[in-house]
């Protein structure tokens, strides 16, 4: 990287103030838009719709005018995430629209005001994997009309069954570090899944041959445990060190184990960070059994400490709802989370 002169730097700084700026006043006009649409000013102002009235004025695009009406309607009951829009824009509680509820509204404005719009929508995605909520809460709404008319949907009207009044709950608070618990819909045996290959003919005749008279799943257990064996002659010994540069054999190491795919269970995103699941901090050691590439937005929900036995092997690794702050990690992960904000751009 080039060294930037003073003169240089000078530019710089005024157009990442300007920038802040126009950030800042366009969250302002948009919230505007749904009085506007209710008192139709632009039909009073002579323009054919909202959509010219917002493009020639503002220079918004119809999507987003109609993404600003759409979640400024959802939200504009709950205060707590009307906060979170103010100063962050609109799309920072968009991946939260179809789920929130009043009674859970305090919970998601505290994740959103915590996540990005992308760490967030993976966050939501997971809650709903692990929760079972996408079909659970459509059969509801189609029974009910609305989740709180049925008490077998009550669970997934609040999302969770919470040691926390917050979601209207008896018991102790979140703030004071209390575990919230996940409230699941129980499930029978894993059912097994059908999953379609092409392959070159060669390899399927030899696949064919291999399996013989036994099923796919036996061979591919099988050949899954000699590739971990494989794995697992290569794998290099833990390193306690004063440097933070992670050696490369563990880096082809790790890479390997997951394809360069994200660790975490279910996600095929590349593995952009190496993440340390004891925090290299606390001990200084690069110990590949305790390191796994992810994704940049599992990376960040690891540092928010919202991964429960995450120093256990992935397929237990679960989301949580709020953090153990009891752990040393979390120290850390407050460290991180710091430095972060320090140095983000205002969105």
């Amino acid at each position: 990287m080039q060294k930037i002169t003073p003169q240089e730097k000078i530019i710089h700084d005024q157009f990442v103030q300007y920038s802040r700026n126009a950030k800042e006043w366009t969250r302002k006009y948009t919230l505007l838009l749904p009085a506007i649409e209710k008192y139709k000013i632009w039909q009073k102002k002579g323009f054919g719709s909202i959509h010219e009235y917002a493009g020639k004025l503002a220079g918004m695009s119809r999507y987003n005018v109609n993404e600003a009406l759409r979640i400024l309607k959802k939200v504009s009951d709950k205060p707590e995430l009307m906060q979170v829009v103010e100063q962050k824009g609109i799309f920072a509680v968009k991946p939260l629209v179809t789920i929130i509820t009043p009674e859970t509204a305090k919970f998601w404005a505290e994740k959103a005001r915590l996540m990005t719009k992308n760490t967030l929508e993976t966050y939501v995605k997971e809650f709903r994997n692990q929760n079972g909520l996408l079909g659970a809460q459509a059969e509801c709404e189609n029974r009910s009309g609305q989740l709180q008319a049925q008490p077998e949907c009550e669970k997934l009207n609040g999302l969770f069954e919470a040691k926390t009044n917050d979601f209207g709950r008896p018991g102790t608070s979140v703030e004071n570090g209390q575990q919230a618990e996940i409230a699941g819909i129980k499930s029978g045996a894993p059912q097994k899944l059908f999953i379609t290959m092409q392959l070159d003919p060669e390899i399927a005749r030899h696949l064919e041959k291999l399996k013989g008279s036994g099923d796919w799943n036996a061979l591919m257990k099988q050949l899954l445990q000699m590739r971990q064996e494989h794995l697992d002659e290569q794998k290099p010994e833990a390193i306690k060190t004063t440097s933070r540069h992670i050696p490369n054999k563990t880096k082809r190491y790790i890479n390997a184990r997951t394809n360069g795919q994200c660790a975490f269970p279910g996600c095929t995103k590349p593995a952009e960070i190496f993440q340390h699941t004891q925090r290299w901090a606390l001990e200084n050691i690069h110990d590949s059994d305790r390191l796994y590439g992810l994704c940049k937005e599992h990376e960040r929900i690891a540092h928010l400490g919202l991964i429960e036995n995450e120093e256990q092997s992935p397929q237990n690794w679960k989301i949580r709802a709020q953090p153990d702050t009891s752990d040393p990690k979390y120290k850390i992960d407050l460290v991180v989370q710091k430095f972060r904000n320090r140095h983000s751009t205002p969105s």
